[in-house]
């Protein structure tokens, strides 16, 4: 959405906004303040109503909140009309280009006519100038119906132009939650995903989460360049996306952290699928860019956590990676559970 308040005006939604904003847990990011900018602008009224009712029962706005906010009130309502107009467009052209079709039909049945006239008045004897009217009249109806095709050609070209930069759209909007290097979801990819599950759901109950670290990360590529860190990123990677299934989402949240969500999985499975997750990883091996063998033997840890009622993303996160940190500091290399009667509503 492109804002067209003025400076001064601006200013004073500035001043509003930020006010609002220090009475919130979440931090001052981009996404927190275009929640209070367009509250404050008077600009998104189903917005205003949430955040209103938030400060009526002083409740702060948590980074989770403000993440699902930014993209239920804001991000989803760009795309909308962004589609919508996308929508009209292709429909615009689609009919332009159906009556071309049409008028070029119609432009063919009267040149059609014209020359049956004409060739009625060559056996009779009509005065010249209707003769050399009727043939003016037959000489514009080719000129038009010639237009009428080359407009109709634009037309298509310009449809395959609005379908191809369409798709190029969508592909960028896809590629901006991907990590590049892994092919996983990235750490937005990982949010939205979770927060489109728990909207289908009801909420994220019965959701379990590992969160994933590959152990002595830093030592990897210390001694074997990022390029040897990058490899075992993607190895990681590859086992995580070769061991899940369905509406599983695998996630590499920055650097050596990855996160796996497994809907209705169970504690108990989702530790199942945890060791045998880091079996395989211990069990490969990586060989080296100079084909001098391999860098050893790499291990992950890994944290677990269920999700109870009511518990946000944020809070069953940080349930599993205190599960996560327990698991390196007891050995690594090995799978830690976080107890199902720790989590909210249990």
């Amino acid at each position: 959405m492109r804002y067209a308040e003025e400076r001064e005006r601006s200013a004073e939604v500035l001043r509003l906004a930020l006010a609002l904003m220090g009475r919130q847990a979440a931090g001052f990011n981009p996404c927190s303040y275009a929640l209070w900018y367009e509250h404050c602008a008077g600009l998104n009224p189903g917005l205003s109503r949430t955040l209103e009712a938030r400060l009526a029962a002083n409740s702060p706005l948590t980074d989770d909140d403000v993440w699902r906010l930014y993209n239920e009130h804001i991000v989803t309502r760009d795309i909308q009309q962004y589609v919508g107009v996308r929508d009209e467009l292709y429909r615009i052209l689609k009919d332009t280009s159906a009556n071309t079709v049409v008028a070029g039909e119609r432009a063919s049945a009267f040149d059609q006519s014209l020359a049956r006239h004409a060739e009625q008045l060559a056996t009779v004897e009509a005065p010249p100038a209707v003769r050399a009217t009727v043939a003016d009249l037959r000489s514009d109806t080719g000129k038009m119906r010639a237009m009428t095709v080359e407009l109709e050609a634009k037309l298509t070209a310009s449809t395959r132009k609005v379908n191809e930069l369409t798709e190029n759209l969508e592909r960028a909007q896809g590629e901006a939650l991907l990590d590049a290097l892994t092919g996983l979801k990235n750490r937005r990819g990982f949010e939205r995903a979770a927060r489109g599950l728990s909207l289908a759901r009801g909420g994220l109950a019965g959701t379990a989460l590992m969160m994933v670290d590959i152990d002595h990360f830093k030592a990897v590529n210390d001694l074997h360049g990022h390029l040897l860190g990058d490899k075992v990123l993607r190895a990681v990677a590859h086992v995580l996306k070769s061991n899940i299934k369905g509406r599983d989402v695998a996630a590499r949240l920055g650097g050596e952290e990855f996160a796996v969500l497994l809907p209705e999985t169970s504690l108990s499975g989702a530790e199942v699928l945890g060791r045998q997750i880091c079996a395989l990883v211990a069990h490969g091996r990586i060989k080296r860019s100079d084909g001098q063998g391999t860098i050893g033997q790499v291990t992950l840890s890994i944290g677990v956590a269920l999700a109870g009622e009511a518990e946000s993303l944020e809070q069953l996160v940080e349930r599993a990676d205190r599960a996560l940190y327990i698991a390196k500091r007891t050995g690594r290399n090995r799978v830690e559970v976080s107890p199902a009667d720790s989590a909210p509503g249990a």
